[in-house]
Parts: C-alpha cells; structure tokens; sequence
C-alpha cells in the first residue's frame, strides 16, 4: 500500500478526475490540494477509486504553487517514510502505481520517460538529508530540477523508474491564455534565480521571498 497521494491541481479538474479514475494500487490517504479558486472541487463530481482508504480535499485561497504544494505534503504526513506524488494532467496505466509504491525511502524515484517528474516519490532519507523544495521558485519551473541537483550533490540516489504512464504535457498552461502569457515572466525568473543559485553553488532548500511571489503571480 501506497502510504499517500499527494496531487495539487490549478484547472482541469476533468483531467483530475481521468488521473484518478487509473488508480488501481491501494493508497492510505490522497491529498488533493486545490490551488485553483477554492471550492471548484466541490462542485465537480469525482468518483474515487475503493482503493483510496481516506481523502483529504484542501482548497488554497490562493495559488501555492508546485513547489509550497509538495512541501505541504511532506509535511501534513510527517509520519510516513516516503510521500508519492502525480500531476493531475497524467495517468497510470494498468498495473503500473503498484512499481512505483516500491520506491526506496532512500531514494529520489521518478519517471523514467520524460518528463520525469509527473508522478514521483520522495524518500524519509532524502528529506533528512538535502530538505524540502525551494518555494522560491513560484509559481512552477526549475523547482524539480534544483531538487535533482541537490540530491546529487549530496548523493542522494536517484532512481529512473520504468513504467507505463501518460501526460499531457503544460496542459495547465496551455488551456489559460493568461497563464501563457504570465508563464513567458515567470519562467524567466525561475531560470535567473536557478541559473543564480548554480553560479554560487547553492544547494539549499532556499527561502520563500514575498517580492518574487507577488512579482510572479498567477491570480485564479
């Protein structure tokens, strides 16, 4: 049994539901955390697999983004020793959540197919060791690729996991014209401050900044 789900979801509730709909591998507890206008959730009608055991829905006054998200995760569950994680706009393929619930609490373990990061799982030693994810980078961008670096840097092992899963790529963006275009602003900070933190050797788990949130705002 997969100790957690944790899923943060802006728009496209529909797809939400489609991810969902491909668990078949028992979990403990899913957490979906709205980040889009609070409440949305409610009015959609999400069957929830009889594998799931609880479900926790937390609807955001406002965006956390990816990165405060999955440390959100992390930390409403201190107990477990590994914390899963699916973007809404993918899928598992039959058989498939049951390899990833194998992960090694040692180990970063992400999809092998890219891009790697649509469903994941961080081990209780990693966490230990390198800490959470750098809610600097906001809304989303890079945040997944600091991880990685730091994880190596450490040498945290990192395993490529070979299964079976679909994604649609940026669909949250890509279905919001003004996410496309605030995505042309934020993407080029996240990338200054990556390109920021590689140039001085940076491997923290950073600081959250109030200027950078408000300067990279995506309002739902």
């Amino acid at each position: 049994m997969l100790p957690n789900l944790i899923v943060p979801v802006l728009n496209r509730y529909d797809l939400l539901e489609r991810m969902l709909a491909s668990v078949d591998y028992p979990i403990a507890h899913l957490l979906i955390i709205d980040n889009g206008a609070a409440g949305v959730l409610e009015d959609v009608e999400v069957d929830l697999p009889d594998v799931i055991e609880h479900t926790t829905y937390l609807p955001m006054p406002s965006n956390l983004g990816v990165a405060a998200s999955w440390n959100l995760g992390i930390k409403l569950f201190p107990m477990d020793n590994r914390w899963t994680f699916a973007s809404n706009d993918m899928w598992f393929e039959p058989g498939q959540l049951e390899k990833l619930a194998q992960a090694k609490p040692s180990h970063l373990t992400v999809i092998k197919d890219f891009p790697h990061w649509h469903a994941f799982t961080v081990g209780e030693e990693v966490v230990e060791r390198i800490g959470l994810f750098d809610e600097a980078f906001y809304p989303a961008y890079f945040e997944d690729v600091d991880y990685m670096n730091r994880c190596e840097h450490h040498k945290v092992p990192t395993t490529f996991l070979d299964i079976k899963t679909g994604h649609d790529n940026s669909s949250t963006i890509m279905s919001d014209t003004r996410y496309r275009f605030l995505n042309s602003t934020t993407w080029k900070n996240n990338r200054q401050y990556y390109d920021l933190k590689t140039r001085l050797h940076d491997h923290s788990q950073g600081n959250w900044a109030l200027n950078l949130r408000r300067e990279n705002d995506w309002p739902v």
